[in-house]
């Protein structure tokens, strides 16, 4: 992996871990930041990064979203009723929406990548974000501590 690649996947961390002591000390900054947070990390992996393939791409998109997301669950401050589950949900989807047209500008715009994997990438990545939503679900709700 070059160096471009390692500094460009590291800002997306470092963006997500952030995101994560903002939502955890200024509560629900956190929260509503969640769709920049979404754009800008699938920025860094999309045009940031080089020589990766589609579908390693798509799943480095999908690992910064799901760790966001998990973030927010556990850790950000206030409690997570019905409400506050809510707002964390609505402020996923509306960072989903403009990301998904991301990846599917950069997944049609590769000269690289073969038909079928840029088929694959644009399949897999609402499949992933179905099953973390699925299993992350009651993630952090009813917690008392």
């Amino acid at each position: 992996m070059s160096n471009q690649n390692i500094l460009m996947l590291g800002f997306a961390l470092a963006t997500v871990v952030s995101n994560g002591f903002i939502g955890r000390f200024f509560a629900p900054n956190g929260i509503m930041f969640t769709p920049f947070v979404l754009i800008i990390t699938t920025l860094l992996v999309t045009a940031g990064t080089e020589n990766i393939a589609v579908i390693e791409k798509v799943c480095l998109i999908y690992f910064f979203i799901g760790l966001n997301d998990i973030l927010i669950k556990l850790y950000f401050g206030g409690s997570h009723d019905q409400v506050g589950y809510a707002w964390i949900q609505m402020s996923l989807f509306i960072g989903l929406i403009p990301v998904f047209f991301i990846l599917i500008v950069m997944v049609s715009n590769n000269t690289q990548a073969q038909t079928i994997d840029k088929i694959l990438a644009i399949v897999i990545f609402p499949i992933l974000i179905t099953i973390h939503s699925y299993v992350f679900s009651e993630l952090g709700r009813g917690r008392s501590y």
